[in-house]
């Protein structure tokens, strides 16, 4: 017996479903947005890219002009120790130089040219003098403007050194910028398919418990399905044996089934079935199966008018009781004659006509469902089937 399954368990189940179901779709909401957030990330990634470009376009600017200021360095650098040099030299000549004229400063300028041999000697001497005090000067002036070159050059220098110096800062700072785009990019992308992941995940474990779910309510729906099944078994069970009991007390007491006396075989041959009710997991059998030869005359059980006479199903000779003949005996009373022959013997009675108890109605045969030749005999009172001991005894 299956165990009982109520209604509220069922509805319970569902309930289950219903709410997984509805966490699977809150999931897919959350994940198409994520993918919606994802579309939008394209366009943040490619001005990301495009500020990137840009960082990368002023770094490589940055790094040709820190080449370029770092060369003109080392020129000025150059150049400032080349001038050191001349200057060196320059101060070392005026210096000697001015020695000499110290030197000759101590005889008067007068008693110089006072010394001379002619008018012209002493013009000579203060032609040369003159000259010498005007290559000293020159000397002091080249000096000068060589120092002060230097000193240009060295502004220059600090200046160029200074630039160097922000140049290297800029390029570290776009290089923390590049640094940055590149995290913010990981960031979004990983962070975006990691959500993605995780959604997608939630969705297939909400999707797979709510399959489990409704499986489990299919299987209560079988069980449920099955436990009325067997209440109406038991109910149709309890209805045929009752009708049974009341006709058998019928002709316990006395009274036929009907007036043209009582029923007889309607062949003769061995029981390969009996009557039997149906049970848990299997079907009923109305009836009894009487084999025997094909072709093997059958016969009426009682006075009684045709029915029916054909297939039971129509037009298919190899469905349920194949070729049948069914005889109404009163207005509650009926048997049925099942598999018969449909190829040599046609059952010799029509719908309406009149049969009288032991007259041949149709030959043993093979349609239908059935293994082998054999009668399909059937009684029924108000449409309840009868066990073949009631009407026909052993």
């Amino acid at each position: 017996m299956v165990r009982s399954v109520t209604e509220d368990e069922i509805e319970a189940a569902e309930a289950d479903v219903d709410r997984v179901e509805g966490k699977r779709e809150h999931a897919e909401v959350k994940r198409q947005a994520i993918e919606m957030q994802q579309e939008g990330l394209v366009l943040q990634l490619a001005l990301i890219d495009g500020q990137r470009f840009d960082a990368l376009e002023r770094l490589r600017d940055v790094q040709r002009q820190l080449e370029t200021f770092e060369l003109e360095v080392y020129d000025i650098n150059a150049s400032i120790h080349t001038l050191n040099e001349g200057l060196a030299v320059q101060t070392k000549n005026l210096v000697r130089r001015v020695r000499s004229l110290y030197k000759a400063g101590r005889t008067p300028v007068f008693e110089t040219i006072l010394r001379a041999n002619s008018f012209a000697d002493a013009l000579d001497r203060l032609d040369v003098l003159q000259r010498v005090l005007d290559r000293n000067l020159a000397g002091i002036e080249k000096l000068q403007m060589t120092r002060h070159e230097v000193q240009l050059r060295t502004v220059d220098l600090q200046a160029r050194r200074i630039r160097v110096k922000e140049l290297q800062a800029e390029a570290s700072t776009i290089e923390v910028e590049l640094a940055q785009r590149a995290q913010e990019y990981h960031d979004l992308i990983f962070g975006a398919e990691r959500k993605h992941a995780e959604l997608t995940a939630d969705i297939h474990g909400f999707e797979a418990e709510a399959a489990a779910i409704t499986h489990r309510v299919a299987v209560l729906r079988d069980i449920r399905q099955l436990e009325l099944g067997e209440l109406d078994r038991q109910r149709r069970v309890q209805e045929i044996r009752e009708a049974n009991r009341e006709v058998a007390g019928e002709i316990a007491n006395g009274s036929d089934l009907v007036s043209a006396g009582p029923y007889i075989w309607p062949l003769s041959g061995f029981i390969t079935t009996e009557f039997f009710l149906p049970g848990p997991g299997y079907f009923g059998h109305y009836g009894i199966d009487i084999a025997n030869a094909i072709y093997t005359p059958i016969h009426a059980a009682n006075d009684a008018i045709v029915l029916e006479v054909g297939y039971a199903v129509d037009g298919n000779r190899h469905a349920s009781y194949g070729m049948m003949v069914i005889l109404a005996h009163s207005q509650s009373e009926e048997t049925l004659y099942a598999h018969l022959d449909d190829v040599d013997l046609l059952p010799p009675v029509a719908a309406g006509q009149f049969a009288s108890r032991g007259q041949t109605i149709g030959y043993v045969g093979v349609t239908g469902f059935t293994t082998g030749p054999h009668l399909h005999f059937e009684c029924r009172v108000n449409g309840m089937p009868l066990d073949r001991r009631i009407v026909l005894g052993y």
